[in-house]
C-alpha cells in the first residue's frame, strides 16, 4: 500500500524553478564556476500556493588554462561523456579549494559526479553515490548554502524519466575527506510526484517540501515540510487545486459519498484534518469506519485517478431524504461487507446523516 511506501519515499518537480541548461563543455577549454547560496537574489512564485521558490546567487563565471586540471580530466572522465559542469568552492572548509565535475551523455544529463582535490597533482575525493531507486535523469548540480552556517552542501537534482512526471533531488557533504550523502527525497514509492528544496517561510534554512497531488473530487494536493536535512518535525498544508481553490460543495447526493469516502482515505494516510468533513457529515456518524476492505482506493495514488469504481442502489428516495447501497465494482465479489449511507437534505446540501458497515448476507 503506497501509506508505507510514502512514509519510508531521489535525485526533481514541475514548479516554476527551472535548472538552467549547461553545454557540454571540451576538456580544452575548461569553465570553472563558483557558486556561493546565501540569500535568494530574486524569487519565482511557487505554482501551488503562496511559497516562493528561492533563485540561487551565483558569482561570476571565471576561465582557466590550466593544462595539469585538463589532463586529470581527460584522464577520468567516463568513456563517451561530456563535462557538463564544473565547480570550484572550499567545501570543507579548509581554506583549499575542491572541484565538483559533472559529467554525461549529453546536456541536462548528469551520469557521474566526481570530486578532486589538488594537492601534489589532482586526485579523486569520492564519487556521489545516486540514491534514486526509480528511472530518472541528473539535469543540474550546484553548491548551496543550505542554513545560517557557512557549511557548503552538494545539491543533484533530478526529474523522472519514465511516464509520470517526478522531480526531486540529492543532497551531499564533504565531511572528513568523505562525501557522505545528508538526505535524498524523490519520489521513489511511486514514480511520480513533486519534491522540492527551497527557503519556505525565509528564515535562512531550506526545506524539504514534498507535494502529495490527487486527481479525486476536490483535487486536493497535501503539502509537507521537513528540513532540508530530514530531520525535525514534518509540518503539513492541505491545498485545493479546483478552480476555485478551496472546497466546492457536491451538488450530487452520489459525489457527496464519493468525497466523504476519499477524504476518509486521505485523513488516515496523512493524519491530517480536512475541513469539508464537517461540512458534509453529521457529528454523530464522525467515528473510524474501515472501508478498505469494502473499497479500493488504490487508484488515489495516481494523478490520472478519475474516480472511484463505485455502483449505487437507491434504497428509498424523497425529495429530502435518500439511502443508497454503495459497492465497488472491482470488489463486489471478493467484499465480504457492504456500505449503506443515508443522506438528508439541508440548506439545499445533501449531507451524509447515517453510515453502516455490515457483514453481507
Amino acid at each position: 500500500m503506497l501509506i508505507g511506501l510514502l512514509l519510508n519515499g531521489c535525485l526533481g518537480k514541475q514548479t516554476n524553478e527551472k535548472q538552467q541548461a549547461v553545454e557540454p563543455i571540451k576538456p580544452s577549454t575548461q569553465v570553472i564556476e563558483q557558486t556561493a547560496v546565501s540569500e535568494p537574489e530574486s524569487t519565482n512564485q511557487d505554482r501551488n500556493s503562496n511559497i516562493v521558490t528561492p533563485i540561487n546567487k551565483r558569482n561570476s563565471v571565471h576561465p582557466t588554462d590550466s593544462n595539469a586540471l585538463d589532463q586529470f580530466i581527460k584522464k577520468i572522465q567516463p568513456q563517451d561523456e561530456h563535462l557538463q559542469k564544473l565547480l570550484k568552492e572550499d567545501l570543507d572548509r579548509d581554506g583549499k579549494p575542491e572541484y565538483v565535475l559533472a559529467f554525461g551523455l549529453e546536456k541536462e544529463e548528469i551520469d557521474n559526479i566526481f570530486v578532486i582535490r589538488e594537492d601534489v597533482g589532482y586526485h579523486i575525493i569520492g564519487k556521489l553515490e545516486d540514491p534514486v531507486i526509480v528511472v530518472h535523469l541528473n539535469t543540474d548540480v550546484k553548491i548551496m548554502k543550505l542554513d545560517q552556517t557557512d557549511k557548503k552542501f552538494i545539491v543533484v537534482y533530478s526529474i523522472g524519466d519514465g511516464g509520470a512526471y517526478s522531480e526531486g533531488f540529492s543532497i551531499y557533504a564533504l565531511e572528513n575527506n568523505h562525501i557522505k550523502s545528508i538526505n535524498s527525497d524523490f519520489p521513489n514509492a511511486t514514480g511520480q510526484g513533486i519534491r522540492t528544496l527551497k527557503d519556505a517561510n525565509h528564515d535562512g534554512v531550506f526545506e524539504s517540501v514534498d507535494y502529495y497531488e490527487f486527481s479525486d473530487t476536490q483535487e486536493h494536493t497535501v503539502v509537507v515540510y521537513q528540513k532540508y536535512d530530514g530531520t525535525g518535525p514534518k509540518k503539513m498544508e492541505l491545498l485545493y487545486k479546483n478552480k476555485s481553490k478551496k472546497f466546492v460543495y457536491p451538488t450530487d447526493p452520489k459525489a457527496v459519498i464519493q468525497n466523504y469516502l476519499e477524504v476518509d482515505y486521505l485523513m488516515k494516510w496523512f493524519d491530517l484534518p480536512f475541513p469539508e468533513m464537517d461540512q458534509i457529515t453529521d457529528p454523530a456518524v464522525r467515528q473510524t469506519y474501515d472501508f478498505e476492505g469494502v473499497i479500493d482506493f488504490s487508484g488515489l495514488e495516481y494523478l490520472a485517478y478519475s474516480g472511484l469504481d463505485l455502483s449505487f442502489d437507491e434504497i428509498s428516495s424523497d425529495d429530502n431524504r435518500k439511502v443508497y447501497l454503495v459497492k465497488d465494482n472491482s470488489l463486489e465479489e471478493k467484499a465480504k461487507k457492504e456500505i449503506t449511507f443515508t443522506l438528508e437534505k439541508q440548506s439545499g446540501k445533501w449531507r451524509i446523516m447515517g453510515i453502516e458497515l455490515k457483514d453481507k448476507l
